[in-house]
């Protein structure tokens, strides 16, 4: 594993929630946002890092990548102060979310995903997508998850972000992540 740093590209992901939702049945917010999730675990555990770049929180239905969050926010309308505008703009003629639904309005651009990426968000796909809500729920809530949700339930925002090292704590190759991470 080479170490990689990885910020956040909002246009990545669109294009990986796009992809998602396009090989979904009934995509909705939950399950794309699961499927990230579980597709970024395989990229953490194949290649060191989050191929999403996105920062995690432990909210009630497990964990959201914070910012793809958002911009399926504003794919649903929402203007609210936490929403940039960068990301309403974004969004504009690719997707549309109504309430739970998540419609993309075009193809991805796969130029803006590395093959990786696509293999791991295929086999999430393979292994969680089109998942009844609660299984899909119940695997999401890890250990990763656990720990920061004990913290979030005794704040008042009832959110905390997950760590990275907690998250990389229950992959199968646990002890080489974590190395990784800290060399």
């Amino acid at each position: 594993m080479a170490a990689k740093e990885i910020t956040f590209s909002p246009d990545k992901a669109l294009e990986s929630v796009l992809y998602i939702a396009s090989k979904l049945a009934q995509p909705t917010v939950h399950e794309v946002l699961k499927i990230r999730y579980f597709a970024d675990k395989l990229h953490l555990a194949d290649f060191g890092f989050m191929a999403s770049g996105d920062d995690y929180v432990a909210m009630k239905f497990g964990p959201v990548a914070t910012t793809t969050y958002n911009l399926l926010k504003a794919a649903r309308g929402d203007q609210s102060g936490w929403i940039h505008p960068r990301l309403s703009e974004l969004i504009e003629g690719a997707l549309d979310v109504q309430a739970r639904n998540v419609k993309p309005l075009r193809q991805p651009n796969f130029d803006l995903l590395s093959k990786a990426d696509v293999d791991c968000i295929d086999q999430a796909l393979a292994r969680y997508g089109n998942m009844p809500f609660k299984e899909r729920t119940e695997l999401s809530h890890d250990a990763a998850w656990q720990a920061a949700w004990d913290i979030a339930a005794e704040d008042e925002v009832g959110q905390s972000p997950i760590k990275l090292t907690d998250i990389a704590a229950t992959l199968p190759n646990a002890q080489e992540v974590i190395a990784h991470l800290h060399a």
